[in-house]
């Protein structure tokens, strides 16, 4: 957004879910959000990498999980963002960028993305403020992501998860571990069940920067 600031800014790094990466990711999802958060003062840029189970994918579910596992892939990911924001600070207000903080959101598939990144470690080596799964605790991604590098990072985690469906039950499993460990970890965890009559699967997506 033309009213980010250079000397304190929040990059949003969003994991986009199965069949997304489409018009409606960003004309639906993203860019109401991103209105909403200027509205009320942030600072901020948002970059979406393309995940290969986006919508332009013939076989998505089979590759989710197989992303940012080579070493310091998601790193040099994020060195490269950082220089193109110090780039676009240098251009548009004529000094270097200053802080920049960063925050991962994984909707859905995108819990993937976060727990093979975490396994990795880039994911914490890129010293997030936040680390959200968004209604993404499929299968073991929550317990493998926590056990990866999260459950030793100085982060704020946010479940969310809709009540009574598969990431609810992932993640009801996952935060009886969690918890045991939280006494000794540096992380902040934030559990949000969400009733499941207000609230559907997209609408989490759909709002997950005011839910976190």
């Amino acid at each position: 957004p033309t009213t980010s600031r250079p000397d304190d800014i929040t990059l949003i790094v969003w994991f986009h879910g199965l069949n997304g990466f489409s018009k409606k990711t960003f004309s639906k999802r993203i860019m109401p959000q991103i209105h909403q958060a200027v509205k009320d003062g942030n600072s901020l840029a948002v970059a979406i990498p393309e995940m290969p189970w986006s919508i332009n994918t013939r076989t998505p579910r089979k590759r989710q999980g197989r992303v940012w596992q080579r070493q310091g892939e998601l790193k040099n990911y994020i060195g490269t963002l950082k220089k193109q924001l110090d780039t676009w600070s240098r251009l548009h207000h004529g000094v270097p960028i200053g802080t920049i903080r960063v925050v991962f959101v994984g909707h859905s598939a995108g819990g993937s993305a976060l727990m093979s990144a975490s396994r990795e470690g880039s994911l914490c080596q890129a010293k997030p403020e936040s680390i959200v799964f968004s209604d993404a605790s499929y299968g073991h991604w929550l317990d493998a992501a926590w056990n990866g590098c999260i459950k030793n990072a100085t982060t704020d985690l946010h479940v969310l998860v809709r009540k009574w469906d598969k990431p609810h039950i992932n993640a009801k499993r996952a935060m009886k571990n969690i918890n045991r460990a939280s006494s000794t970890s540096k992380t902040n965890i934030h559990y949000q069940i969400l009733d499941r009559k207000q609230w559907s699967h997209g609408n989490i997506g759909d709002n997950v920067f005011i839910l976190s």
